[in-house]
This record gives structure tokens, sequence and C-alpha cells, in this order.
């Protein structure tokens, strides 16, 4: 029998098995390179997103800082009211036409003893070197029951949580005024666990709230002058510096012309690619714990509205 093949069919042919394995290492190289990519774009992005929300909440800190810090002593002159003068101690002095004359800002380097103290005059400092700082500010507050035109320049009698303030202190006039205190401090939250930016208002009774998480440190420095009524910076103190100086609690603190804030913020989540060190608030270069991203922000807010005591006129 003699067997015919059909024209045009050749022997069949396929892959080696080299050429298989050659095909697939390949092929596992390039997708190797393509995940290590992903992930260090993703890393990255995380990364940036992470810096991102540090300078966001940072500048919000900041702000809301300031803002308090500018309206620290404010009191308006009242209307109506004739400038005089009087013998203090054999000195002719000015007498003050405002109802608020006393220092506007007190702080402790490493956090109050208690931040709920009803006095500001009162407040303690906490001991030792460690713990973020504490500060207060007071001002005057508009006063409803005041009908005087001025109470148009007033800011809401509102601390620093928006809360209502309706302690009526007597002034140096003999005038009752709404005195609005806010008190600032960095704590661990006892609903969120982690370090936060709180403040404490007399609105209140003192009580503090978050205003900002991740807050784990907070330094501050103030810039002081020669008396109360000077504005020119003759020297650059800590809260403990300031207590140490001569004369009462109002005299001392009435001296603060500028203050400096430096918060140090860490991000929510640890860094995938580590964190690396950080620069703190002292200025010292620290390895950043636990993977978290730490950046210390700083900003000075001069206290635009020092009263200042009685000064001489001659």
């Amino acid at each position: 029998m003699t067997i015919k093949h059909s024209p045009g069919l050749g022997p069949q042919q396929g892959r080696t098995l080299l050429e298989l394995l050659i095909s697939i290492t390949i092929g596992l190289v390039i997708l190797g390179a393509l995940i290590a990519i992903y992930l260090s774009t993703h890393s990255s992005s995380r990364q940036s997103a992470a810096i991102s929300r540090l300078n966001e909440d940072a500048g919000i800190a900041l702000n809301l800082l300031g803002t308090q810090l500018r309206m620290a002593g404010f009191s308006p002159p009242r209307v109506h009211m004739t400038p005089g003068a009087a013998l203090v101690n054999g000195v002719l002095v000015s007498v003050p036409d405002r109802n608020f004359v006393g220092a506007g800002i007190r702080g402790c380097d490493h956090g109050f003893v208690s931040h709920t103290a009803d006095d500001f005059e009162k407040l303690a400092c906490a001991g030792g070197t460690s713990g973020a700082a504490a500060f207060a500010i007071r001002f005057e507050g508009l006063n409803p029951a005041d009908i005087d035109s001025v109470q148009a320049l007033l800011p809401p009698n509102e601390d620093c949580l928006n809360q209502e303030v309706t302690t009526d202190p007597m002034g140096a006039l003999g005038v009752n005024y709404r005195l609005v205190e806010s008190r600032f401090l960095v704590r661990v939250g006892p609903a969120s666990g982690t370090f936060e930016l709180s403040c404490a208002g007399n609105g209140g009774l003192f009580a503090a709230n978050p205003v900002m998480q991740f807050v784990e440190d907070m330094t501050v420095v103030y810039g002081v002058a020669e008396d109360g009524l000077s504005r020119e910076v003759t020297s650059y103190l800590k809260a403990a510096g300031i207590d140490a100086l001569p004369g009462s609690v109002d005299q001392r603190w009435s001296r603060v012309v500028t203050v400096s804030v430096c918060i140090l913020m860490r991000s929510a989540e640890p860094d995938p690619a580590g964190a690396g060190s950080y620069v703190d608030c002292e200025g010292a270069s620290k390895p950043s714990e636990n993977g978290l991203i730490r950046r210390a922000y700083r900003s000075v807010f001069t206290l635009r509205n020092r009263g200042g005591f009685a000064g001489s006129v001659s």
C-alpha cells in the first residue's frame, strides 16, 4: 500500500522548553520592575500626602494661636473719658482710661499644674524639664449690657472654643466688663488617645477641648521689653525667666512684646519608607520614632494690644 501525504503539510513545530523559560523569565523581570515602580510611586504619594496634611494642620493651628495672641491685652479707651494724671510716689503718672489694664498673657514652660484654676494670677507651672509649654491670654470682650458706642469696636465675648463669657469683673474705672480668657496646652486627648493641641476657656469653666490633633509638643519664647510701656525687645526669655523678674505677675508679664511659638506635628500613620530624622523646636536633630513623620513649625506674633500700667508723663 502506498501512503500519500497531503501537499503543503509539513512536520509540526513548537517552542522549546528553553524558549518558554526565557520568555517567562523576561516577563517576570518586567512585572517585577512594574511592581517596584508602582510601590515606589505609591509610597512617595503617601509621604507627600502626609507632609501636605502636616503643613495644612500646622498652618491652621498657628493661625488659631496667632489670632488669639494678637487679641491679648485688648481693651479700648473709654469714650467720654477725660485723660488725667495723678501723683504716685512723687511721680506724675497718667491715669488708665481703659477697663482692662492687666497683663494679656502668661505662660509656663512645661504646662500648668492645673489648667482649670480660676485665677489667672494663681496659675501654677508644672515642675521638671519635660512637657509641652502652655499659655493663657485674656482681653476685653463685648458686653451686651453696655450701650457705650465703643462696644462696636470690641470682639465677641467668646473664648477660643466660641463659648460665651458671662462674668463681669470690675475694671480700673469702676465699670463691669467682660474679660475673655483662653488657655492653650498640649496633652493626650482622653477620647483620641493621641497628643493634641487643646484649649480651655472661661466660657466653659476652663474645660479643655481639642482644637488640633497630632500636635506632640509646643515651645514658647517671649520677647521682653524694659518695662510695661516700652515696645522695644531687650531680651528673649522663656516663662521661667519672666517669672524670675521683679514685680507682680501683671508687672512681669505686661513686659512681653512678642511671642515665638513652635509646634511639633506628627503624621497620622507611619511612613512605609521610613520617617528618618527631624529637627525639633529646640533645634536638635532627632530620629523620628515609630516610623512617623515629624516636622516643627514656628511663627512669631506681636502683642499689639499691650496695655501696660500707668506711665510717667513728666
